[in-house]
């Protein structure tokens, strides 16, 4: 995986797991002991052989600087091989991250100076196990420009998440973030919906080539979403989704348990191929 940069976005704010969030970024959140949620995607990569990392930090970042500063350091003496974390820097103007899009567009020095093949985008802030190498396997095999890692969940709970649209060869066709009515069900699959991680790979040259062009579009909130607005982008390059078997979770608010406050797991569940 020599030729692969990871950007991980780990600047969410997490204002809806206050009072865990009240002085940490959420992917600072302390899970099982002594360690913290950024540990899982980390551990993913690092698994996985991929060892060219950058973590993107914006919101109360000294908690998660300090993990990783203590249990994520890599030898120096290891060439290509690093775990770095990056603050905005505000390189494109006086202003904070604007979504993933615009925190992979304000940080397109370091795919530069990296020059590499891919590009793997993931979330910091989510709970589960992967092995990223299938994933790469199936982004080289379909020769696709961007592949999104997603999960089925019930057309019930479409709502809740960003929904990928395929059509039969499982290209992707369309994305809607959050629909409230009527989304695109799994071909051959009426009940179920495709959620969206936010985990991507892409092929360098054209997400640099298409982060470019997409500055002129207001109010960014996802990079798929971004992309979506540029229908030609979806026309003519190869967008494939990769259906993920595994257990995923996502930190996403907080409840009151007699007169406690804890933090409150939203469980997707054990996924089947579907």
């Amino acid at each position: 995986m020599s030729n692969v940069l990871t950007m991980i976005m780990a600047g969410g704010e997490g204002s809806r797991l206050k009072p865990l969030t009240s002085d940490r970024t959420k992917p600072a959140v302390p899970f099982g002991g002594n360690y913290r949620i950024i540990d899982f995607v980390l551990s993913n990569f690092v698994n996985s052989g991929f060892m060219k990392i950058f973590v993107l930090t914006q919101f109360k970042s000294h908690s998660l600087l300090q993990h990783m500063r203590e249990g994520w350091r890599v030898s120096s003496g290891i060439v290509k091989q690093f775990i770095d974390p990056v603050p905005a820097q505000m390189r494109t103007g006086k202003k904070w991250y604007e979504g993933t899009a615009d925190a992979i567009f304000q940080n397109m020095n370091l795919i530069d100076d990296e020059d590499p093949d891919q590009v793997c985008i993931f979330g910091g802030d989510h709970i589960y196990r992967m092995d990223v190498r299938q994933m790469l396997k199936f982004h080289s095999k379909r020769q696709a420009v961007l592949t999104v890692a997603a999960i089925p969940v019930p057309i019930q709970d479409a709502h809740h998440f960003g929904i990928i649209e395929v059509d039969e060869e499982w290209r992707m066709t369309g994305f809607v973030e959050k629909p409230k009515s009527a989304p695109k069900t799994i071909p051959g699959n009426p009940d179920y919906v495709l959620a969206s991680m936010g985990n991507y790979i892409f092929e360098r040259g054209p997400l640099v080539d298409e982060l470019k062009k997409m500055q002129k579009i207001k109010n960014p909130t996802t990079i798929l979403a971004k992309i979506s607005c540029l229908k030609c982008f979806l026309q003519e390059m190869f967008l494939f989704t990769i259906l993920v078997k595994i257990t995923f979770r996502e930190l996403k608010k907080k409840k009151r348990v007699t007169g406690k406050t804890s933090e409150h797991l939203t469980h997707i569940g054990k996924q089947t191929w579907i």
